[in-house]
């Protein structure tokens, strides 16, 4: 298993010994709004944390992998162009697989001009793109993020589209894209969620379809991609189908081999020290 949405900032030995011990492999680590005040120091320094974030799943044995960019609730007053400029040396870090996670949070000009400068950088250099819908609005800033993502050419297998349900997956997946259900992300807690994945999954198939906890940020279930598989197979899902939504297509769409870095030992995981 592969958690494609994990807040792992403030994961300790022990919740990170949990992931191991239950079946998951690794983890996308996404730069995220916890970031504050909204400034481009505290970006930066947010980038810092979520590399850092991936380098500590990596020696706790998993295989952990950053998404860096500026957040829609997080686009600072100041220093936005500076900031811009310095986005392709950080996603060449080495634990970076993503631009991310970028979006909507409102829309309007200025999150849209933001959204559109970065998907530019992501064609640019070839990276996989995350991007997030709140659930306010959510079908109508999915609309227009998918309007946007056509607008700018981006290879669609290669956008993972963060915050989709039942309401918005199919038009997700019908332009291409990937669609991650957030299992964290329903008003009934995880297990709502875990019921209403489960739901898709089994009338969807798997897809364009992938599966990720949310957990960290503000609570959630850390060990709900487990969950999730065990209730997929319940369900009478097969292994291929649950490879495929709990990990396979997240992995495949960010282009990285968890089992052949976990083979590769703790020091070559860990990569070397970031520039300050």
């Amino acid at each position: 298993m592969f958690d494609a949405l994990l807040h792992a900032r403030a994961l300790d030995a022990r919740a990170l010994a949990n992931l191991r011990f239950f079946g998951v492999q690794g983890a996308l680590v996404p730069s995220d709004d916890a970031v504050a005040p909204a400034t481009a120091a505290a970006i930066r320094g947010g980038w810092d944390a979520v590399v850092g974030a991936a380098r500590r799943l990596r020696r706790a044995g998993l295989a952990g992998y950053a998404a860096l960019g500026v957040h829609p609730r997080r686009i600072p007053l100041r220093g936005l162009e500076a900031l811009l400029a310095e986005l392709p040396e950080a996603l060449g870090r080495p634990e970076v697989a993503a631009l991310g996670a970028v979006g909507l949070a409102e829309g309007g000009d200025l999150e849209e001009r933001v959204l559109q400068r970065q998907l530019e950088l992501a064609k640019e250099l070839r990276r996989p793109v995350l991007v997030h819908v709140p659930w306010r609005g959510r079908e109508r800033l999915t609309r227009r993020v998918l309007a946007i993502l056509k607008e700018a050419e981006v290879d669609p297998a290669r956008v993972l589209v963060a915050g989709a349900d039942a309401r918005t997956v199919r038009a997700i997946v019908g332009c291409g894209h990937r669609a991650a259900l957030s299992l964290s992300g329903a008003a009934g807690g995880a297990r709502e969620a875990i019921d209403a994945a489960v739901k898709l999954v089994a009338s969807l198939g798997p897809e364009g379809i992938v599966l990720g906890s949310d957990a960290g940020l503000s609570g959630g279930d850390l060990l709900a991609l487990p969950r999730a598989a065990d209730r997929l197979a319940k369900a009478g899902l097969g292994a291929a189908v649950i490879r495929r939504v709990c990990g396979g297509n997240a992995t495949r769409l960010l282009g990285v081999e968890p089992s052949a870095l976990l083979r590769r030992g703790p020091s070559a995981r860990s990569g070397p020290p970031s520039s300050p």
